[in-house]
């Protein structure tokens, strides 16, 4: 592009010393002239390259005998070839701040979404082809971790309390997918009444649970929703979902530290994992189902978390099963409607 007789003032380096010279590039029409103390050198303008704007910083032109030309940025700068074929709209980009915010807005809910919606389905997946062997493994040493870890100590229960519940499981569990890795362990513990699901079928009941219970019902009740995480998975969904962080972490940047970070802590997350609403609702339906099959009433569930529910708020830090596993007017409700059926 011809452009008109413009004098630039700047510095000139010659590409062997890292000093400039003060010199003057002159433009007329479609040539351009170098003015300084080292001499005058002519050159087309379409063999010049002017480097990508940054900011108000200075800008360069290469020459093509490989010496530079720095100088102030002109508007005159935009007419001769650049460097980069994206200068137009980087440049155009970097003055326009409400699209770079609503650029970032977009990633971030991006994120959001391949966070909640994305991770979940993606965490299912896995899951669902994860051998019951792996699991069931991953379970015993999560149990074996706690128990050495003091969190449980042996159970206290009577062995007759402890047989009529095991009738009501075994009945349960027949049947089922997971019939044979399924095992139910009785622990006494600090964490108060609680009960929850281990992967590969390990289901463990504390003490201050069945002392809870008013009934057998009651907590074969409890028993069955924990049934209901372990056919659909959840725990191990759970885990997925709350590693892959790190996992991602140490697939981006080759650190195994961060993933021996998530492996280490597992039995941890296991053991104070909160399931989600959703989580919840299914494994809620599942019990109930499963109940009305074996000709038990979802009514003890219904029962027992309203019991569990009013304990909590006189004593919110004896009832652990209330905060993995919150009780609302809603499940309370569902379980009702579900006896009723």
């Amino acid at each position: 592009m011809s452009i008109g007789t413009i004098r630039l003032q700047g510095q000139y380096y010659d590409g062997r010393q890292p000093i400039g010279t003060p010199a003057t590039l002159v433009f007329a029409g479609h040539d351009a002239m170098l003015i300084g103390t080292h001499g005058s050198n002519g050159y087309a303008t379409r063999q010049l390259l002017v480097s990508p704007r940054a900011g108000r910083a200075e800008r360069f032109i290469a020459l093509p005998d490989g010496g530079q030309f720095q100088c102030a940025d002109q508007p005159m700068l935009d007419h001769l070839p650049h460097e980069s074929q994206s200068e137009g709209p980087v440049a155009w980009l970097e003055k326009r701040w409400g699209v770079a915010l609503a650029s970032v807005a977009v990633i971030i809910a991006l994120l959001l979404a391949a966070y909640f919606y994305g991770l979940p389905a993606v965490a299912k997946r896995v899951a669902a082809r994860i051998p019951i062997e792996t699991e069931q493994a991953v379970g015993q040493e999560a149990l074996a971790w706690l128990d050495n870890s003091r969190w449980f100590k042996p159970t206290q229960l009577e062995q007759d309390r402890q047989n009529h519940i095991r009738e009501g499981f075994d009945r349960l569990r027949s049947g089922l997918p997971l019939e044979r890795y399924y095992r139910l362990e009785f622990r006494d513990s600090f964490i108060g009444p609680n009960a929850f699901a281990l992967p590969g079928g390990t289901i463990v009941i504390t003490d201050d649970m069945v002392h809870a219970a008013e009934t057998v019902d009651e907590v074969v009740a409890v028993l069955a929703h924990e049934i209901g995480h372990a056919e659909l998975r959840h725990t191990m969904r759970r885990v997925l979902q709350d590693s892959a962080v790190a996992v991602v972490a140490a697939t981006l940047t080759a650190d195994a530290a961060s993933l021996s970070v998530a492996v280490a802590g597992l039995p941890a997350l296991l053991a104070q994992a909160k399931y989600s609403r959703e989580f919840e609702a299914e494994a809620d339906d599942f019990a109930f189902k499963l109940l009305k099959r074996h000709h038990r009433s979802p009514m003890a569930f219904a029962t027992l978390m309203e019991r569990l529910a009013n304990k909590h708020d006189e004593d919110k830090q004896a009832f652990a099963f209330i905060s993995t596993h919150p009780v609302t007017a809603e499940r309370v409700r569902r379980a009702r409607v579900a006896a009723k059926q």
